[in-house]
Parts: C-alpha cells; structure tokens; sequence
C-alpha cells in the first residue's frame, strides 16, 4: 500500500484533511498516544501480578484457602 500525502480524519460531524508537517505531527502525536498506553497497561499488569503475588503469600504464610482469601478481599 502506498503513502497517502494526506490522511482524513473525522472531529464529530467535520472531515479534516491534514497534509505536511500537520499530518506529521498528527501521526507522532498518535504514536506517542500509543505509546504511553501501552506503558501505562504495562505498568497495570506489573502492580497486578505483584498485587497477586503478595496475597498468594500472605494466604500461604497464614494458611488460608483460596476461598478465605477471597472472602477476605
């Protein structure tokens, strides 16, 4: 697929045709957009998993079943 020179996109009921350095700019804001949520769900999933771990622990340490864990949270 080739390069369009320009890109269409749609603000509610307006069509805006962007070229140049506005469609350029709009593409790097929207990978940089990208980019940060795909950090932040890193970075959700990491305090996940830890979250996870610690209260596996914790169950483990006290002697509770999954069950009581659970009731517990």
């Amino acid at each position: 697929m080739a390069k369009s020179e320009t890109i269409k996109i749609q603000i509610g009921e307006e069509v805006i045709e962007l070229t140049g350095a506005d469609k350029e700019a709009f593409l790097a804001d929207r990978e940089e957009s990208n980019a940060q949520i795909l950090t932040l769900e890193a970075e959700y999933k990491a305090k996940q998993d830890a979250r996870d771990s610690a209260i596996k622990k914790l169950g483990e340490i006290a002697g509770l079943t999954k069950e009581e864990l659970n009731a517990i949270l």
